[in-house]
């Protein structure tokens, strides 16, 4: 399977999950109480303490990180990759905007919490990680992809912990970054050189990063389908709010390892250095 193709595959997942969670979660009566249930155990004195994570994200410090990366990727000499990747930000960023205002939110089932599909600080942090992995040298990639992956996960709880977002909200975030991202690299420039030079790195690094992503989406998945248990069946609310902080640090982990590995990051290919033969490394 060639990677242009698997990059178009992850943009037709995130192009039909987005519908399909609006469809369950926001639009069945069902879906509506299971996701609100987590809103009830919501307290003025959260986890975090702190909102600082949310308040980086904001139409100044979006400009400004797409006119860092367009610079990073023209002194890589990689303007056309830089653009690409700016795109995937403001695309995601308006993509965002724009589903909020069309897709509205029936009060089907009591909900004292407006409309807030999709969340976009989630959109944000996922757009601006995928993009600026895009304008990374291969090298570095797993240390980005890692802080990356922490913020994003940050700023998908404090959403969930402060009552700003439901699970279905950050779900919905994780697709549209994942198909903007998905559909540039598809049918955009060619992110790495190739035989040209832009090594790999050590392999070492790369397969931690592997089996961190694993073990965080399984620990995450597990951790939640056990607090949605206590919470369903006790009534317990911070337990649900629990089971939902978990869900949405799953789908942001899930989508961000689907990345991972769609980049080939995951193996050990074969490069070749400008100036010789090809050499593992």
């Amino acid at each position: 399977m060639s990677r242009r193709f698997r990059w178009a595959l992850l943009a037709a997942l995130g192009f039909v999950i987005v519908p399909s969670v609006y469809a369950v979660a926001v639009l069945t009566p069902t879906g509506q109480r299971i996701e609100d249930a987590a809103l009830g155990g919501v307290r003025e004195s959260d986890l975090f303490g702190s909102d600082t994570a949310l308040n980086v994200i904001s139409v100044p410090v979006i400009l400004l990180l797409v006119v860092v990366i367009a610079a990073v990727a023209f002194a890589r000499r990689r303007l056309a990759v830089g653009l690409g990747a700016g795109f995937v930000v403001l695309a995601s960023a308006a993509t965002s905007t724009l589903l909020k205002r069309i897709a509205e939110r029936p009060e089907i089932a009591q909900s004292p919490t407006p409309n807030s599909f999709p969340s976009g600080h989630a959109t944000i942090a996922l757009a601006a990680l995928f993009a600026v992995l895009m304008v990374t040298p291969r090298r570095l990639r797993p240390v980005v992809l890692v802080v990356g992956a922490v913020y994003a996960v940050f700023v998908a709880n404090q959403t969930v912990v402060y009552g700003w977002h439901r699970v279905s909200d950050i779900i919905g975030a994780c697709a549209v970054a994942l198909f903007w991202l998905g559909l540039v690299r598809a049918v955009g420039p060619a992110v790495d050189r190739g035989t040209r030079g832009d090594r790999d790195g050590h392999r070492g690094p790369r397969r931690v990063v592997t089996v961190v992503l694993l073990l965080a989406v399984a620990a995450t998945v597990l951790v939640g389908v056990v607090a949605l248990l206590v919470g369903t069946t006790g009534g317990d609310h911070g337990a649900m709010l629990l089971a939902g902080r978990m869900a949405s640090s799953a789908g942001v982990l899930a989508v961000i390892t689907a990345v991972w590995l769609a980049d080939g990051m995951h193996t050990v290919p074969r490069t070749t250095r400008p100036d010789g033969p090809a050499v593992h490394v």
